[in-house]
This record gives structure tokens, sequence and C-alpha cells, in this order.
């Protein structure tokens, strides 16, 4: 029984020793001041960038909006979802449930310490007009269908602060 239960133990601690691996991308999002003329007040585009810290290239295909989890708090509390919002979300657990299939994505292959970076409409999915002030931050899943050797990779957090109508221009 003993010589058993010795010969046990190295199979149960290398069944615990498996890693995840270390993600091979960073995110940073930045407020995208070069919106053209005729957006209304308080809205907001932001700039995400994706970069390869690898030194390898790395196919960049699953970075995309529909894999991007994005958090807005206004003056600290959950920003209001917009209509296209509650649809993106549907549309997100459809792609995880496998009833959805397609994606839009930014195809290529990107050079070790090479960046791209994409537009995110923040204002098209959380109401960002009324005056205050908004935290924004996104992650990222390294295997965004594959949970299980996934790693969750951050963005820095942006502040925006958006003033009463008729103050300077938003910030």
């Amino acid at each position: 029984f003993f010589a058993l239960l010795f010969a046990l133990q190295p199979v149960v601690f290398f069944a615990q020793a498996a890693e995840r691996p270390k993600p091979g991308f960073t995110l940073s999002i930045e407020d995208d001041k070069t919106l053209p003329e005729g957006f209304p007040f308080g809205y907001h585009r932001l700039l995400v960038t994706y970069t390869n810290v690898t030194d390898v290239s790395e196919d960049d295909s699953m970075l995309d909006r529909h894999t991007l989890n994005i958090i807005v708090l206004y003056d600290g509390t959950p920003a209001e979802e917009t209509a296209l919002m509650r649809q993106e979300r549907k549309y997100r657990e459809a792609l995880a449930s496998g009833k959805a299939i397609g994606r839009a994505h930014l195809p290529g292959t990107l050079k070790p310490r090479e960046s791209v970076k994409m537009p995110l409409y923040i204002s098209d999915y959380f109401d960002t007009s009324k005056p205050g002030t908004y935290t924004i931050t996104v992650s990222h899943e390294t295997y965004p269908w594959e949970p299980a050797k996934s790693v969750t990779v951050w963005s820095n957090t942006l502040t925006i602060v958006v003033p009463q109508p008729g103050a300077e221009t938003p910030q």
C-alpha cells in the first residue's frame, strides 16, 4: 500500500505543473483626438494599440472588436450601454456557443516589436455624452476561443472628462 502511495506522488506533482503561456502581445489605449467635425458633443473614438512583444512574427488575426472586453465607468459606476453594445454581447455569446460564425478581424502578421492600431468607437457602445469622468480599460484574451489555455492581457486605463455643455471641449 505504501509503495503504491509513493509511486503515485510524482504523477500528482507533475499534473499540477501545467503553466499557461506568457502573452505575446501588449495592449494600450489612447483617446483619438483626430475626430473629424460633425461628431456629437461627448463622442469618443479610441485607438487600441496591439504590440507584438515576442522575438518572432505573430498572427494578429485574433484581435478584433468582437474579442475585446471593454470596461467603461462613469463617475465610478458602470456606464450605460447602448443598444449596439447589448447586440454585441448577444453576438459574442452566440460566437462562444458556436451558434454564430464569422468574425471581422485585422488580418496579417506582426513582426517582432511591431504594433497595429485599431479604432474603437467607444461612444457607439457606451453613452459618453453626459458631463462627468469616464474611465476606460480594455482587455483581450490570448486565446479567446480556448479559455483553458488563455491569459488575460489588460490595457492601461484612460480617463476622459466630459465638461458641461458650453464649457471647453472634452478632455
